[in-house]
């Protein structure tokens, strides 16, 4: 296994007051605004045509310059090499008046919409082509010496083609030999009982949990631990698993079989110790029913 190493990220200095229309003017030869696709306290995400390479991409703007997350995320994108189940990085560029424009792939939707507009049940080949899909990018992050630590429906996107792609690395961190790191990393709904209990100690296992949290998602169409604080979702946890949880998806799930339980189950394991792997969880025997 090679571990690849997050490269020093080299930006120029940035004018936090610029506005995306005065960036637009600039880049109007390469980059056509069409619409905004999110807002959010850091700023807007745009979708765009860009001219030169004849494609819709996304372009974040915030608006206070890059924060953190996003020259973090910036860095871990550039270090990792593609990969199909993770969103691309396509450009970090500058316009004239000192605005950074990081140039995303654009893709339409994500799980958790898609899970919201759902009106029937996932069939078990569904559930399967999505499932491998993520698993193979998580397996793909921890090979490459990467946690995610944020995977949630929302985290993860789908263009037109129902390709699923792993994006928002801002929290995400490289393994490092100390095993010390933030246990408060997460949405709530999605963080390993390890997390909740204070442990920072943890490795790409808090992952799994998050991937065995969003199986049950896209099983049940709704949150499997919807708590509102952390003393709430342990609780969550502790009343939910084992039997409970195992009679509550055959009679919400007829679609998952008895390997497919048996997935989910090893995924939501309380030991992150026995929790299973990105690696065993692609070689399922669930992935090889017919």
């Amino acid at each position: 296994m090679h571990l690849i190493k997050p490269m020093p990220l080299d930006l120029p200095p940035k004018n936090p007051h610029e506005s995306m229309a005065s960036s637009h003017s600039h880049h109007q030869n390469r980059y056509q605004i069409q619409n905004a696709v999110s807002r959010g306290s850091y700023g807007v995400v745009y979708r765009a045509w860009d001219t030169e390479a004849g494609e819709i991409v996304a372009i974040k703007h915030e608006l206070e310059g890059l924060s953190r997350s996003t020259v973090r995320e910036i860095g871990i994108l550039q270090s990792l090499p593609h990969h199909r189940s993770i969103v691309d990085l396509k450009k970090v560029t500058v316009d004239e008046c000192g605005q950074v424009l990081v140039v995303m792939e654009f893709l339409p939707s994500d799980l958790s919409r898609l899970i919201a507009a759902r009106k029937v049940a996932f069939s078990a080949p569904q559930l399967k082509i999505m499932m491998s899909q993520i698993l193979k990018g998580v397996h793909f992050l921890h090979e490459n010496g990467l946690m995610h630590r944020d995977l949630k429906p929302s985290n993860i996107l789908i263009n037109e083609k129902d390709r699923l792609k792993i994006c928002d690395f801002g929290l995400s961190r490289w393994a490092n030999g100390s095993g010390s790191y933030s246990p408060g990393v997460g949405t709530l709904w999605y963080r390993a009982p390890e997390l909740l209990m204070g442990e920072t100690n943890y490795k790409g296992a808090i992952d799994m949990w998050a991937v065995g949290c969003v199986m049950a998602e896209l099983v049940l169409r709704k949150v499997l631990f919807p708590g509102n604080s952390e003393i709430e979702q342990l609780g969550y946890i502790h009343f939910s698993l084992g039997p409970a949880l195992r009679t509550r998806l055959s009679v919400s799930a007829p679609m998952l079989s008895g390997a497919g339980l048996d997935l989910l189950l090893s995924l939501l394991a309380l030991d992150p110790k026995d929790r299973i792997t990105a690696n065993e969880a692609i070689r399922h025997p669930w992935f090889l029913e017919l």
